[in-house]
């Protein structure tokens, strides 16, 4: 699996000014992909959540009363809450001795790590539903264990850590939330999945293991042995994204990747990446990330 995770960042709640805007109380993403905040005693800056960002907290101590669209909600300890974009979180009671962990992922990265159930993930996020279960002791301990192995990775920053290993914990992070909040439905969605389910995965399979991910669509629909309409109809089925808008967000993601966090000069990534010429890939970058590639990499290291 070849996702590229942006930027990973450790902070504690000392550090939290780093990341939220204090005048309008939102969290600002852009700087990374996977935050974690460790011993959070307030979790209303947070919200309402940005666009493309999904919240996941443990409560290891105290409790919340919480309003969401009118409907009462209590996040207490040992439980676990999960929280798609776009939601609003009123803060009804506080407790003082409330204390939580908090980890806060792009939703792109969930998307592509989660990318044989993303049409379960779609579907809770536009309906916007928060959830809030309760943990049994095992799984608090082993949910516990996977934000300190995390952590560890990420406030380790040590640049000789694989990759692949970053991604590996968090995907079997996500399938473990996922199969906690859905585990029967997924089961049954498993065993009912049809052929252009399969289809579908594959498509996404495709492009995360392909090295030059900007292809045209027709490539991608010739190894699945299906026309690209038909491709087109299945991603739209599945995830309300085009199958030109999922190569998309991959190529773009490996443009961040490789703009942040190589060496590469940017006429290699260029190349790298299978554009034709320097302007070709300038334009690209210009009506994705809104800048030049050499604006973006600058502006990301001052």
């Amino acid at each position: 699996m070849q996702t590229k995770l942006n930027y990973m960042a450790y902070v504690t709640t000392r550090d939290q000014m780093r990341y939220i805007e204090l005048g309008s109380y939102s969290v600002d993403y852009n700087e990374g992909d996977v935050l974690l905040f460790e011993s959070v005693k307030d979790i209303s800056p947070f919200f309402p959540l940005g666009s493309t960002t999904m919240f996941v907290a443990i409560c290891s101590k105290g409790s919340l009363s919480l309003d969401i669209e009118g409907e009462e909600y209590t996040f207490e300890e040992g439980s676990i809450m999960l929280c798609p974009p776009k939601v609003r979180v009123l803060i009804k009671e506080h407790k003082e001795d409330f204390c939580c962990n908090v980890m806060c992922i792009a939703e792109p990265i969930v998307q592509s790590l989660l990318r044989d159930h993303v049409d379960m993930l779609q579907q809770e996020t536009s309906k916007r539903l928060l959830k809030i279960t309760p943990l049994t002791e095992l799984s608090r301990e082993e949910f516990s264990f996977y934000f300190s192995i995390i952590r560890s990775k990420l406030k380790a920053n040590n640049p000789s850590t694989p990759h692949i290993i970053l991604i590996a914990l968090l995907r079997v992070f996500l399938l473990e939330l996922h199969f906690l909040s859905h585990g029967n439905e997924v089961r049954r969605h498993e065993q009912r999945m049809s052929q252009g389910k399969v289809l579908f995965n594959r498509f996404l399979a495709l492009i995360s293991n392909s090295e030059v991910k900007r292809q045209p669509i027709s490539v991608y629909a010739g190894q699945l042995a299906i026309t690209p309409k038909y491709l087109t109809m299945l991603c739209l089925k599945y995830s309300n994204k085009t199958a030109s808008e999922w190569v998309a967000q991959y190529t773009v993601e490996e443009i961040r990747f490789c703009l942040r966090n190589t060496e590469l000069s940017i006429k290699e990534i260029s190349a790298h990446l299978g554009f034709s010429n320097m302007s070709h890939f300038g334009s690209y970058v210009r009506k994705h990330l809104g800048v030049s590639p050499s604006e973006y990499r600058y502006s990301k290291k001052h």
